[in-house]
């Protein structure tokens, strides 16, 4: 074995010794203030010599480059660079993809560190920051990650070995996924590794920063971490259409391909699929739904607020009928609770589940209604509206559990289907919207309880859990009403600790963002039709593909940066916004030989090797679902300025037109 050599520029020995870094190494060991962190592990390869320079990137992170050459001709090498965190481990996280062990949840998702005595590795693709891991110790937190290949041949992997004494980071180069590759939901395949040869002499090159902060004293031990991260990234944002124009498609959309009438229904479908070679059709099964993917009560609302907007008596029109078809007697049960899907009305089912999501977007968007009929002069229809909104939130209320905590769905006779999951999370924005309707306290009252128990669930595990619906598993979705909710009680009680809280459930947010954009070849879908991952956020640990689903909380991003000062909730903000709008279709936009109606845009996109097999090689679906309109239409009419969302100088490329602000 060759011993590493050690650069180490005269700047950075400055620099520790000025004081300006806390990081120090000897002989591969990292000290901080003198205190044992762990070691940058040596190579044992007697075809490899290795040598690493180390840079002090700033007081409490370095850079690693670490120059391997071969001693001979080598068929296979798998080049590493590791870290060994000498602690025992608190807390461990591979981001977007395990959560100390992902041990939450009834989901088959990859479970634990390592399967069948060898450790899981996943392609830097899976991660928000480039082969990213994170663990946290008894006295510090470290975090270790690569940088963004700039081609296909330089992807790479990480993995984390969380042990009794010591966990250990771990970049690999070439990529592989190993002992399975995650290919679907709870299915699986054989593992893969990429063929790497090297000819006697030859050189290849691994970078990895590791960041190392003490625990003492930090209300986040993650951001520091995040926070460096997101200053390296290589913020390439992408050019898209200017928001009046997403709010013209989006409109378009909902009236011209969403809009279904089906014997009483009139309303919006839940979205397009393929039909025959080249067209397409309204999803024929499991179609109708209030929130959720369905977004009927957001739908309604954008409808009404586009009248307003610019006097559209079609918008007005549709809005109103699905208005009726949402807010029929139908749909609403003695105790409150109500239908949020109206095929459960077609079929009969006699009891159908209720779910919080769906419950807390209806009463949510139910009591925005109200004021936008006002607006309106229709002051006739806001009762019944308001009875609906109001009911759903007097059986949640009542129904709440002691310590606070609301459910996940619930049965006509209001039975709680079960309690378990932050979803329950989804209901706590509306009680609080029902206390500014009616100043009854009680409202204001649950909505605390329940922030308290979800939020103090959140500090404990570290994650949230099952807001998507279709798993069961930890995910970012359920995050979002606790942002949300934690600014309104800001807004409504003036205490400041919700914004200390709005910031810190960001920061978890955070975990689940892309941060870079990946790389594919020339032929691959994201390259032909100029895709940047860059802004996205996967969906959860059981479901590992893209989507733009953080449109949802742009704005509350946008005011957190003017709460706290920090403009980098500003940049996130703006970094979802136009990932969020990117392959939205202007009605020519072709993609894999379908011309795409004006306003669509795909559910998902797969940035790894996540249902991305042999028989499908398309990483652009083709499942034109209704909430990602929905959500750009929603967040264009929370928003009051629209030019919030221009691009700062230097970040601005080119000058968004036509910008108007909301009335």
């Amino acid at each position: 074995m060759k011993k590493a050599f050690i650069l180490i520029s005269l700047a950075a020995i400055l620099a520790g010794c000025a004081g300006r870094s806390h990081l120090s190494v000897a002989d591969g060991l990292i000290n901080y203030d003198r205190t044992p962190v762990g070691a940058i592990l040596p190579v044992s390869d007697a075809g490899m010599k290795y040598n690493d320079e180390i840079e002090y990137v700033d007081d409490n992170m370095l850079k690693v480059t670490r120059t391997f050459t071969a001693l001979r001709d080598v068929d296979s090498v798998r080049l590493t660079i590791d870290f060994r965190h000498d602690s025992e481990c608190i807390s461990a996280m591979i981001p977007s993809v395990c959560y100390d062990g992902n041990r939450w949840g009834r989901g088959k998702e990859p479970k634990g560190y390592m399967t069948d005595g060898i450790w899981h590795t996943y392609s830097y693709r899976r991660t928000p920051i480039p082969g990213s891991t994170y663990s946290e110790g008894r006295d510090f937190t470290v975090a270790m990650w690569g940088t963004a290949p700039d081609s296909e041949d330089e992807a790479f992997s990480c993995s984390l070995m969380p042990e009794e004494a010591w966990v250990i980071h771990s970049l690999v180069f070439p990529e592989e996924e190993r002992p399975f590759v995650y290919v679907n939901k709870d299915s699986y395949a054989d593992g893969y590794a990429r063929i790497l040869s090297m000819r006697k002499g030859e050189t290849r090159t691994m970078e990895a920063y590791i960041c190392v902060a003490p625990k003492d004293g930090s209300d986040n031990p993650m951001a520091s971490f995040l926070d460096k991260a997101w200053k390296l990234a290589d913020k390439e944002y992408a050019d898209v259409f200017s928001p009046d124009k997403v709010w013209e498609y989006g409109v378009s959309y909902a009236k011209e391909s969403l809009w279904a009438e089906e014997k009483e229904y009139k309303g919006f479908s839940i979205g397009l699929v393929p039909s025959g070679e080249y067209g397409w059709e309204q999803r024929r099964t499991w179609k109708y739904e209030v929130g959720w993917c369905g977004q009927n009560a957001s739908f309604i609302n954008s409808l009404l607020a586009d009248y307003l907007r610019g006097g559209d008596k079609t918008s007005l029109d549709k809005a109103l009928a699905a208005l009726d078809t949402w807010t029929s007697p139908v749909l609403q049960y003695d105790n409150g609770l109500y239908i949020t899907h109206y095929d459960y009305v077609f079929s009969g089912r006699v009891r159908p589940v209720s779910d919080a999501c769906n419950l807390g977007t209806a009463a949510y968007n139910f009591l925005e209604t109200v004021m936008l009929l006002e607006k309106c002069g229709l002051t006739d229809r806001t009762d019944r509206v308001r009875d609906v909104a109001l009911g759903i939130c007097d059986f949640v209320k009542k129904d709440q559990q002691e310590s606070g905590v609301y459910g996940r769905g619930w049965y006509p006779d209001g039975e709680c289907y079960v309690r378990e999951g932050t979803v329950g999370a989804f209901m706590i924005a509306p009680m609080i919207r029902a206390y500014s309707a009616t100043g009854d306290d009680t409202y204001l009252q649950s909505a605390v309880k329940a922030f308290d128990y979800y939020y103090s669930e959140f500090e404990r595990l570290g994650y949230t859990t099952a807001g998507a619906l279709d798993t069961w598993c930890i995910d970012k979705e359920s995050s979002m009403p606790l942002l949300r909710s934690a600014l309104m009680l800001y807004d409504a009680l003036g205490d400041a600790s919700y914004i200390d809280k709005a910031e810190d459930i960001s920061y978890y947010l955070s975990t689940w963002m892309w941060h870079y954009k990946s790389c594919y070849d020339e032929e691959d879908d994201a390259a032909r039709y100029g895709y940047s991952t860059f802004g996205a956020t996967s969906v959860s640990v059981q479901h590992h593909h893209l989507d733009v689903y953080a449109i949802m909380w742009v704005p509350e991003w946008i005011r957190l940066a003017e709460l706290t000062g920090n403009d980098m909730w500003r940049e996130k903000a703006l970094a979802v916004w136009t990932n969020g709008c990117q392959l939205l279709s202007d009605g020519t936009l072709e993609i894999n030989g379908r011309i795409r109606p004006v306003g669509s845009q795909n559910e998902a996109f797969f940035n790894c090797n996540w249902n991305f097999g042999d028989r499908n090689r398309n990483r652009i679906n083709n499942w034109l679902v209704a909430w990602p309109g929905a959500f750009r239409l929603e967040t264009l009419r929370t928003l009051p300025d629209w030019s919030v969302l221009e691009l700062p100088a230097p970040m601005q490329k080119t000058v968004p037109s036509g910008m108007k602000a909301f009335p």
